[in-house]
């Protein structure tokens, strides 16, 4: 079958212009040097075989690392060598990825905000772009469309007019779900309401509090209903999903300091709980945080803290868990939740038979309130931060510290001693069965090593049977510069750098059955090669993720919030990523903007330098297929339209040898989560590498009890699943 028309495009377009990167697209990802350390650099200052084989370490099962009794063969300095050059990757040429913004209809959009979400119901996913404002505007929702006979990119972005969304402020929070399982996403908005600050005022137009708004499923929505329950406060992140599987969706919102620069108090998360009501609309019993009316003690920490990202994941067999990612050093946060009960099982639906609670909505509010328990095993998991925790400042020579303030001020104690974490990714890097983590942090210079830095946390469940995380060296992707020789003075690269790792994601984007790793920094001015922007880390045989971001012809400084999506119907995940231009110098905004293409170079214009958001098309599957799954759940079944927390296996031969065993491959549809409402496309995607389909595919429902679906033989393509039904219906490319 010859290649399709738009993709032959797309090759030629991306050949026609090449990126302002003068190496070459078409050389291999890596050079040999690069092989030896997770990003080319070793940037903890140890042997870089160390970083690559595991030496001296024990190393991870499902890495594909060199096994425990190797080991000591290692230490011999000739066989290691020997050894290090048989297990050499030997990579495949990148296919540079196409900036597709212009032809699909996205040009201009100066944001730093973007998600993908199908808002039609038509399998297409739709973008939706929210501009910075301080006093509020209206997001901008594009529907995805087809273009006429297939033209160009195949697909074009029409934007939609009276929306009906309301003006929306910079801080504000934005995301997309079928809160009353109608079949149609309805949107849910979240305001920063910085009540206790002296110049507060409150929401110009729209609703003054947060809400949600139902869907038309024409990418309208109508009146705002007022989440009563959730308190005015500076909501900064939403997760969405089925806490108490109960087939209704809830909503978690993340919260952020009292008053900022003014103290460390901050104000508790709220856990919106979902039941049904007398008039068929939904309500929300708002469910307390242990321990949130506790004092900020400066010691145990016991209360609120500032919260700038929120997940509702399932990491073990049980309910889906609470995960909050706390800002200012402070512990996150990871609440595993259960049942009581019985208590009293409220007949929700007159196709779920079972005893009635009170028919009054307070006692059903109680009932739910009650129900429901959590406990925070963030420490008990490692999820809390890393082990450094003794809060010391770099000690810098006099001249150093004078220049760099901040060094100069008291150690810190414990508690603000971990993580300014932002958001998180879930994933399971290494095809064990479990659920994995990538946390992203921002950390700077002068806080020393105590600051946490953006890492993965390995799930060790499948080894040990229990639920806890671990860090592994040899998958670092951190950027900091190496430290100099003894005797040898620091310069500035030393004493001023910081990694504003902000956004996260974990997607097999070239369909090699790995999940590879999507970092978006920005809002500091590094200078290159640390420089704040969007990279790209494809996972390797042995577990390591190499930053290919320059072999994939992309340069995206101050990479805002990605999205991704198969936004062509090719198979293969493409990124929407926005942009942010916070702290950056004048000529690395005017740089970044001559590669977005929003200044033309050598030219005198003086307009300001602005952001771009761009969409990147993915050509990295060199060939591979996928399987794409739209999960559709049946609420009389105890399930969500949406299947949030639904987890698929994918069983197929990815190496294409029979005589080698077959991998299983994870994923777990996740709602809306992460910082700020980071959003992609809700789907289920399983890169397949040399197999052309699936020998088996299980989807596990989050019923209760839980029900599975069971597929043989599933060829590669799109496919609607819906819950109850046994075969999957084809969708067209």
């Amino acid at each position: 079958m010859g290649e399709p028309a738009n993709r032959r495009w797309r090759r030629q377009l991306a050949r026609a212009n090449p990126s302002p990167d003068k190496r070459s697209a078409h050389r291999a990802h890596y050079s040999r040097d690069a092989c030896l350390s997770p990003i080319g650099v070793d940037s903890r200052g140890s042997s870089p075989f160390a970083h690559t084989f595991g030496y001296g370490r024990a190393p991870r099962r499902g890495l594909g690392l060199i096994p425990d009794s190797a080991l000591p063969a290692f230490r011999n300095p000739l066989l290691f060598f020997v050894g290090a050059l048989a297990t050499l990757v030997v990579p495949v040429s990148a296919e540079r990825w196409v900036d597709a913004t212009i032809s699909a209809g996205l040009e201009g959009q100066a944001v730093s905000l973007v998600k993908f979400v199908d808002l039609d119901s038509d399998q297409r996913p739709d973008a939706v772009i929210l501009p910075k404002s301080g006093p509020g505007i209206a997001p901008r929702v594009f529907l995805n469309k087809p273009s006429p006979s297939g033209e160009g990119i195949g697909f074009q972005f029409q934007i939609a007019s009276a929306t009906q969304l309301p003006a929306a402020r910079t801080a504000d929070t934005l995301v997309f779900a079928d809160l009353d399982n109608d079949g149609i996403k309805d949107a849910i908005l979240s305001r920063y309401n910085d009540i206790y600050q002296d110049d507060y005022s409150p929401p110009v137009s729209g609703p003054k509090r947060s809400a949600w708004m139902p869907g038309n499923g024409d990418g309208s929505f109508g009146q705002a209903q007022i989440f009563e329950k959730a308190p005015l406060t500076t909501t900064r992140a939403i997760a969405i999903g089925d806490v108490n599987q109960d087939g209704l969706l809830d909503c978690l919102f993340g919260n952020w300091y009292q008053r900022y620069f003014t103290g460390y108090e901050a104000f508790s998360n709220d856990l919106l709980i979902q039941y049904p009501t007398t008039d068929g609309e939904p309500g929300f019993a708002r469910w307390p945080f242990p321990l949130e009316t506790s004092p900020t003690d400066f010691h145990d920490d016991l209360g609120g803290r500032p919260t700038y990202g929120v997940a509702i994941t399932r990491l073990d067999s049980g309910l889906p868990m609470v995960l909050e990612l706390n800002y200012g050093r402070r512990w996150n946060r990871l609440y595993r939740m259960a049942l009581r009960g019985p208590i009293k099982e409220i007949q929700w639906t007159e196709n779920k038979p079972g005893p009635l609670a009170p028919n009054d909505s307070d006692a059903i509010r109680d009932h739910l309130v009650r129900q429901l328990v959590g406990e925070n095993i963030a420490s008990a998991t490692k999820v809390d931060g890393d082990g450094i925790r003794h809060g010391r400042h770099p000690k810098w020579n006099r001249d150093q510290a004078n220049a760099h303030p901040r060094s100069q001020r008291p150690d810190e104690a414990p508690f603000r001693s971990n993580g300014n974490t932002f958001d998180c990714a879930v994933g399971d890097i290494d095809n064990d069965g479990d659920f994995d983590l990538f946390v992203s942090t921002i950390i700077h210079a002068w806080a020393g090593e105590s600051s946490d830095r953006s890492r993965f946390l390995v799930n060790q469940l499948s080894e040990t049977g229990e639920l806890s995380f671990a860090t592994f060296e040899h998958l670092s992707v951190d950027r900091i510069p190496d430290l100099p020789d003894p005797g040898v003075p620091l310069t500035e690269e030393h004493t001023s750098y910081n990694q504003g790792d902000i956004y996260a994601e974990l997607a097999d984007l070239n369909h090699d059955g790995r999940l590879d790793l999507v970092l978006c920094s920005s809002d500091y001015p590094d200078p290159p090669p640390h420089d704040e922007r969007l990279r790209i880390y494809f996972q390797q045989t042995d577990g390591r993720f190499l930053d290919v971001t320059s072999d994939l012809g992309l340069d995206h400084v101050g990479a805002g919030m990605p999205s991704l999506a198969d936004v062509d119907l090719d198979g293969d995940l493409d990124l929407l990523v926005g942009q942010s231009f916070n702290r950056l110098t004048r000529s690395q905004r005017i740089k970044a903007s001559i590669e977005s293409g929003a200044l033309s170079p050598n030219s005198n214009d003086d307009r300001p330098p602005e952001p771009r958001a761009r969409l990147y098309l993915n050509e990295s599957s060199n060939g591979r297929a996928s399987i794409i799954l739209h999960l559709q759940g049946d609420p009389k079944g105890g399930v969500s339209s949406e299947a949030f927390g639904a987890i698929v296996r994918v069983t197929a031969d990815t190496d294409g040898d029979p005589g080698t065993p077959e991998v299983v491959q994870s994923r777990q549809l996740l709602g809306p989560a992460g910082h700020s409402g980071k959003q992609n496309e809700a789907i289920i995607h399983v890169g397949l590498n040399a197999a052309d389909r699936a020998s088996k595919v299980v989807i596990e429902w989050q019923s209760n009890p839980k029900t599975h679906t069971i597929i043989e033989g599933l060829e590669a393509g799109r496919y609607l699943v819906i819950q109850g039904e046994p075969s999957p219906q084809a969708l067209s490319r």
